[in-house]
């Protein structure tokens, strides 16, 4: 069950439904006891900031990108068949192109610039 909701979460990611990515994540990060759990609350934290993103709220989306840039380094080099490293250098580049400010409209660049979430199979 839990590696089909990894894989739900990760597709609602990559589609641009970070809602939906955020509630994905958080049910496995609520459920699970042991080392995973930080690791499901970077994802948590990734759809989220990426959600702000795409609201246009970019102090909300440095905060949470920043969070998740935080737990997420734990897991470097890669973590249930996800390239850690590759995602963390997508988050980094992302939040050097962020604007200080509001913006009112997202640049293709800037939304060409969220991350994208590899699975290795």
């Amino acid at each position: 069950m839990s590696d089909e909701l990894y894989r739900k979460g990760v597709d609602y990611f990559n589609a641009g439904y970070f809602f939906e990515a955020h509630d994905t994540f958080e049910e496995l990060w609520m459920d699970d006891r042991d080392a995973s759990k930080r690791f499901y609350q970077g994802l948590v934290q990734l759809s989220t900031g990426c959600y702000h993103l795409v609201m246009k709220n970019v102090k909300g989306a440095r905060s949470q990108l920043s969070k998740s840039v935080a737990k997420l380094r734990g897991y470097e080099p890669a973590y249930m068949n996800l390239d850690v490293s590759e995602l963390l250098r997508q988050v980094e580049e992302l939040l050097q192109r962020l604007p200080a400010e509001k913006i009112k409209d997202l640049s293709p660049e800037l939304l060409a610039a969220i991350p994208k979430i590899k699975l290795n199979q």
